[in-house]
């Protein structure tokens, strides 16, 4: 399976969903923190991918990918990046209101 297909197939659907719930109720904190997250994720893991590509511990299936290399990274290892974070932002602050509640009590 292409890593774009993967991507499409069981990563975006959940990242729409979380968006399409979570979204329209959002605080400009909270939106804040769903901007950060992927950004932060990318400055992490972007080195770490890259020298573990680059010192050979894995590889891209050239055929998998798309072929727009960044560094040692196909472009769809940083889409996965961003979506997984965005992923688990979503519900994150879904749960947020739930996790001030307990707080108070």
């Amino acid at each position: 399976m292409k890593y774009s297909r993967f991507l499409l197939i069981f990563v975006a659907p959940f990242v729409l969903a979380g968006a399409i719930l979570t979204l329209p109720r959002v605080t400009k904190r909270e939106l804040l923190a769903l901007i950060l997250l992927p950004i932060l994720a990318m400055i992490w893991t972007t080195p770490w991918d890259n020298y573990l590509v680059a010192s050979g511990v894995w590889r891209y299936d050239p055929s998998k990918v798309w072929n727009v290399i960044l560094g040692y990274v196909p472009l769809e290892e940083y889409l996965f990046f961003v979506l997984q974070s965005l992923g688990v932002g979503f519900p994150t602050i879904q749960l947020l209101p739930a996790v001030r509640n307990r707080r108070s009590v």
